[in-house]
């Protein structure tokens, strides 16, 4: 057995230290030179070891605060990056030894021999502070400072005040709570773990936090790159980050580096020649800006915004909206998004060719939205502007064209002849066919004409209340006649269309309207059985809102809730949330397939019959204009792909498109087909055939006879 003298731990000159600093400590207390008067009249001489004990002794170095990234998505492509603190973790083996004898140099020369504090720092700290209370030192270690670091990190991601936690402005009793966790950090670290977690952490600058981070924005290196000089000036920054920042004050900057490098030459970790080399050398910087949020994201920014959005309305991030954007700025979450980068393109390249941004004199707005009818995935979403605060070309714009209002967008724009599919559907639900003859020659139904409202107060009926009746006008002349209710639909004849709804129940088509979702920005079904203009789309919707719409007629009656991200993994991997397709049968499939039988037409011979895709029987389409043109629309689907296509005018809403010049051309008569059309037949031609084109289903014959 061996003797309890050779099993007896051998004590290394840190044990001693520590066991000094913990007995200065203690006495400290018990003298009442660390404790102010109110405290130390509470703590008798007998019981401040023990108060000391009763101090908390572990903390949570981790997770810090990471950056959370959308992807397209393939899961591959970085859309956006969200962060409060832009870091890189990295081992300590991917950090420079610059940057580790720079850091140790001048902050913790003698960090690899004491302990967790250091008595020589405290005993300097103490007398330097009682002599100069209005020039106080800290006496801390970088294990101090670490642990300093990793409280104000959590005060931060739990939402509370960093300048009200013990890593900030701390008191005398602070302080010895901070040596007691890192006394305790180091019993269960080692020295090269802490300086590690301490190189990650520490700010540097603006939101760069940890080095390699830094690395990348100064110089657009890795930290493992970083010379005497960059690592010099990197160690400098940590006692004042933003004074000492080298692209903000590059004078500062250079004389603490030179001082840092100083330290580090006393302490034989450069030689003579490099010495004089760095501090003789410029900062040579080489900024990599790492823009944070959805205005780094380019031509997928509005996207970027509308799931971002999105995500910061979904509780499981927090119960607060405030809550939820701190999550996600600092959960390092990968967030993949249902953006398709091919149909992107596509559809930012035919937003750009109709009306330019970069030449937009006359302020024309165009944009295009694209979802998977099985799902509702937005696969594409782009407009004519480039997403930031208004400038005087109309180039750019805060506002989403394609989405409501809370989702970041607008109050949208009157639909026109594409609201028409829905008074179809109708028509068909209430078990007519879709080749019944009726009577298109009307253009006014006089005052005491009874519609059918049985919602309505005060009766079943409505009844226009002007004394010439409801009047109205269709786009072209020669088409007063009678004809098919297919006719009627796929050449946009408003005659035809008022002749069906006065066979109809007015609140049976808000009906409809309200099971295709079709809603205004305030949530409301846009539709008034009191306002026959809502019959050729006079209450404004969104352009995402009418392709989710026409996707139900593509997805046989299923509606399909949009959705911008497909699932969110924490920083571990793990599925944080994941976002499935929520679909309904919102009408039958005799219903949607009906509609299909005739919007197919359209691009045959109808309003559109210049917009084909080459897909006669899978395809179909509703051209929309509203009155004097000032907004105009196609909206379109195969079975894989709805698209809504717009152009018109935002800021200039009653302004006709007429006779405008629109990228050098001017029409005297625009319609839906023209601009828009020709949108939604690029976008559709380069994009649809990437997804399903079968053909659609025959409607019954009961729907057709």
């Amino acid at each position: 057995m061996a003797s309890s003298k050779n099993a007896r731990k051998k004590r290394k000159p840190s044990d001693f230290l520590q066991f000094l600093a913990l007995s200065i400590i203690a006495g400290f207390v018990t003298a009442g030179l660390l404790v102010p008067p109110t405290a130390a009249a509470g703590i008798a001489a007998t019981s401040s070891i023990n108060w000391f004990k009763g101090l908390p002794d572990n903390m949570s170095d981790g997770p810090l605060s990471k950056p959370s990234t959308l992807y397209a998505n393939d899961g591959k492509t970085k859309l956006a990056t969200f962060y409060s603190q832009n870091r890189t973790e990295v081992p300590l083996n991917k950090i420079s030894q610059n940057m580790q004898d720079a850091i140790i140099a001048v902050e913790d020369r003698t960090f690899y021999d004491h302990g967790a504090v250091s008595p020589i720092g405290i005993a300097r700290a103490l007398v330097n502070n009682f002599m100069r209370p209005g020039n106080r030192q800290g006496a801390s270690t970088l294990t101090q400072q670490y642990v300093n670091n990793l409280l104000i990190d959590a005060a931060e991601q739990s939402g509370g005040d960093a300048n009200a936690t013990i890593g900030a402005n701390k008191s005398y009793i602070d302080k010895i709570m901070e040596m007691k966790l890192a006394i305790s950090m180091e019993e269960n670290k080692s020295k090269d773990e802490i300086l590690e977690g301490y190189l990650n952490v520490v700010n540097l600058g603006g939101t760069n936090y940890g080095v390699e981070a830094a690395s990348q924005y100064y110089w657009g290196i890795p930290a493992s790159k970083l010379n005497p000089a960059q690592a010099a000036t990197l160690a400098g920054m940590v006692q004042a980050p933003n004074l000492y920042r080298p692209d903000v004050n590059p004078e500062y900057s250079k004389e603490r580096r030179n001082v840092v490098l100083g330290t580090m030459l006393r302490d034989g970790k450069i030689t003579q020649a490099e010495y004089d080399d760095a501090v003789n050398s410029e900062l040579d910087l080489d900024i990599h800006e790492t823009d944070s949020g959805c205005s780094a994201a380019g031509d997928n920014a509005y996207f970027c915004n509308y799931a971002m959005t999105k995500l910061y309305q979904d509780e499981s991030f927090g119960a607060t909206y405030e809550d939820r954007v701190a999550n996600i700025y600092r959960g390092g979450y990968k967030i993949v998004s249902t953006l398709d980068m091919n149909a992107q393109k596509s559809a930012k390249n035919v937003v750009e060719a109709t009306q330019p941004s970069t030449n937009n004199p006359d302020d024309v707005n165009t944009s295009l939205v694209s979802v998977e009818p099985k799902n509702g995935s937005v696969v594409a979403m782009a407009q004519n502007s480039n997403y930031g605060d208004a400038q005087d070309d109309n180039s750019t714009s805060l506002y989403n064209y394609n989405v409501n209002a809370a989702d970041g967008g607008t109050a949208g724009f009157q639909p026109g002849s594409t609201f028409k599919p829905v008074v179809l559907a109708q028509w068909i639900n209430s078990g007519k066919s879709v080749n019944q003859v009726i009577d298109g020659t009307r253009l006014n139904y006089p005052a005491d004409t009874r519609w059918s409202a049985r919602c309505l107060d005060g009766g079943a009926y409505y009844y226009n209340e002007k004394p010439q009746g409801w009047t109205f006008q269709n786009a072209e002349g020669g088409y007063q006649q009678w004809g098919t209710v297919a006719f009627g639909l796929k050449n946009s004849i408003n005659s035809f269309l008022y002749s069906m709804v006065n066979q109809l129940d007015l609140c049976d088509i808000q009906d409809m309207a309200g099971k295709l979702q079709i809603k205004d920005y305030q949530g409301n079904v846009a539709y008034r059985p009191n306002q026959l203009a809502s019959n050729i789309g006079s209450v404004e919707v969104a352009p995402l809102t009418m392709a989710s719409a026409y996707a139900t007629f593509a997805n046989e009656g299923k509606y399909c809730e949009p959705r911008s991200t497909t699932k969110v993994l924490d920083r571990k991997g793990d599925v944080k949330k994941e976002y499935k397709p929520d679909c309904s049968q919102a009408i039958s499939k005799d219903v949607a397939n009906g509609v299909s039988y005739v919007l197919k037409q359209v691009l045959v011979d109808g309003s559109g019959y210049q917009r084909g895709i080459g897909l006669p029987d899978a395809s179909a389409a509703k051209t929309g204009t509203t009155d004097n043109s000032t907004q105009t629309w196609t909206v379109g689907y195969t079975k894989g792909l709805a698209t809504a296509s717009w152009v018109g005018n935002l800021a200039q809403g009653s302004r006709s498109l007429n006779n405008l010049s629109i990228n050098g051309q001017s029409r005297d008569y625009v319609d839906g087909a023209t601009y828009a059309g020709k949108q939604w037949q690029t976008f559709m031609q380069e994009t649809a055939r990437r997804y399903n084109t079968d053909k659609f289903a025959q409607p019954p014959a009961n729907v057709t006879n």
